[in-house]
Order: C-alpha cells, then structure tokens, then sequence
C-alpha cells in the first residue's frame, strides 16, 4: 500500500487526481470489483489469490483456494460475491472470502452478476440461457436470447435484469424470464455500466463510442473520446463517467459527457470502478496495482 503520485497522473489534460491508496496483488490482476455501499475493494489474480481491502485500501482478507478464476461480481453491500472458474465452475462467496457453495454450469459461462444486497445472482451461458437463480440455491427463472448475454447487470428498486451481448443485442428482462424491451445493437461492447437508480444505462461500443440509454433501452446520447472505449463505470446517480480505451487512454467526464481530465495509463486496464457520488475512482491495471484516483483530495 502506498500514495505515491506517478508522473503519468500529472502528464494528461485537465485537473488530475491524487493516489489516494494503492495495493498490489501478486500475480497478473484476473478481475476487480467495488462493493459500492460498504467502499470494499474485492481482486483476484493469476494464482488464485482473492483480496478483500478495506475503504482506506489496507487488505483485510486473503483467500488462495480458489484457482482458474475467470472473472468475479460482488454485491453493494459487501456480503457476498459471485466467484466464476475454469469454463463451467461458480461460487458463491462470504466477505471473509470463505466459499459458501459450489455449483456446476451444463454449458460454459460467459456472463455473471449478482444484485446489490447479495440475495440473486445470475450467469448466461454459451447456449444462450441465462439463469437466475437466489444464493440459497433456488432457481427463480431461465430464458433464452437471441445472442448470449455476455454482460448482465441487476436493476435495483423494480427488480430486473439488463443485458448486452458481445454484439448484436441488447434486453431487459424481469424475475419471471419476461422480456421487457430488447434492441438491435450494431455495435461490439466492451462493458456495461448502470447508474444506482437504473435510469442511466451506459455501453462501451468500442468504435462507436460510448452510447447512454434510458431504462426503456431508449438511445439517449453518444459520447466520443479519442480512442476506443473497452471499459466504463458510472457514479451512482450519473454525474461522472470513467472510461478507458483499448489504447491505454482513461478519461474522466461529466453527465453531459465533458471531459474533465484524460491521460495515457500505464499499464492495461482491468478494470474501472466509480464511486457513488462521484469524486474518484478505482483502477486495476493487469500487472497487479490497484489504485484509487480521488479528486476528493486533489
């Protein structure tokens, strides 16, 4: 853990952020996620290792019984996560990272989420089903899309599930299976991110920019940065967007899509996590660091 403040901060346009904390995980960064009520930073790397860090970045908790991970989702509050491993393997995980249960896809999976207080959890498999399921085990519903749902995200408030394929589609569904709208997409998308509210919808479509939508999948508007956006983050109420290009460029932009600050990061990004009111962000960058980049404290 440290502070330390990189050039590369300092060499971009506009007002640059501070290092407010940072950690390395010790092998290449698999996936990040940040439990957006709790402030928790949860990481796992190339050799099993899963991490748990505290609001002020110190690591709390370290697991190395997991192996093969692919990727992880965890929930708002902090109280359990989604681990996905190997083509077919997922868990169900406590914040002590103990694994509660375990259970096998008949397909392999490609896409997992798990809602904000860690009671639901569904993953798409490469058949084109998507299963949602309670973590207590019970199966809530199953449906079927045109395109496997590669990103999936749960909709707090009126329950539901919001969807996007690699290419081609785009879809929300509801807890019984219903499909409530689905768009044509003529874009690849990099990431998907939703506002806390789940009036603000945002896809990384590489290069056709980035595309907001309303929660009726209603096209909104298209920010364009310079470059091809691969990974995005949304503040809880929409007031600030984070991105980042396959071109190694993170930007920092306003609800109206104005950029605030732009540099050249150093390393390939994992992984983009905004906070909730929208003063900084956390970044995992493949070699291991994690960072949080605070304007709070700018």
């Amino acid at each position: 853990m440290g502070a330390a403040q990189p050039d590369w901060l300092q060499n971009g346009t506009g007002l640059a952020p501070r290092v407010a904390w940072s950690f390395g995980t010790d092998a290449e960064l698999i996936g990040l996620e940040m439990a957006r009520e709790s402030g928790e930073v949860f990481a796992v790397d190339a050799s099993g290792g899963v991490y748990r860090s505290g609001r002020q970045g110190k690591i709390e908790a370290i697991s190395r019984g997991l192996h093969n991970v692919r990727f992880v989702r965890w929930c708002d509050t902090g109280e359990a996560g989604l681990v996905v491993a190997g083509q077919n393997q997922f868990s169900i995980v406590d914040r002590d990272l103990n694994v509660v249960w375990t259970s096998k896809a008949p397909r392999p999976i490609l896409g997992g989420a798990i809602d904000a207080y860690g009671h639901n959890v569904a993953v798409s498999l490469e058949d084109g089903n998507t299963v949602l399921f309670s973590v207590d085990k019970k199966k809530l519903c199953q449906f079927n899309t045109i395109q496997t749902l590669t990103f999936l995200h749960f909709v707090t408030g009126k329950p539901g599930l919001i969807g996007a394929a690699e290419h081609g589609h785009f879809c929300r569904h509801d807890f019984e299976g219903k499909e409530l709208w689905g768009e044509k997409i003529w874009a690849t998308v990099g990431d998907l991110s939703v506002s806390g509210d789940g009036k603000l919808i945002f896809l990384a479509e590489f290069a056709h920019g980035i595309q907001s939508y309303d929660p009726r999948g209603n096209s909104l508007a298209n920010y364009v940065v310079e470059g091809t956006p691969s990974r995005l983050s949304v503040s809880f109420f929409g007031s600030r967007l984070v991105t980042c290009t396959a071109e190694r460029y993170l930007y920092w932009l306003d609800a109206d899509g104005a950029l605030l600050w732009a540099a050249e990061a150093p390393d390939e990004v994992v992984s983009l996590h905004c906070d909730p009111l929208g003063e900084w962000f956390i970044a995992g960058f493949k070699g291991g660091r994690v960072m949080r980049l605070d304007w709070e404290s700018a």
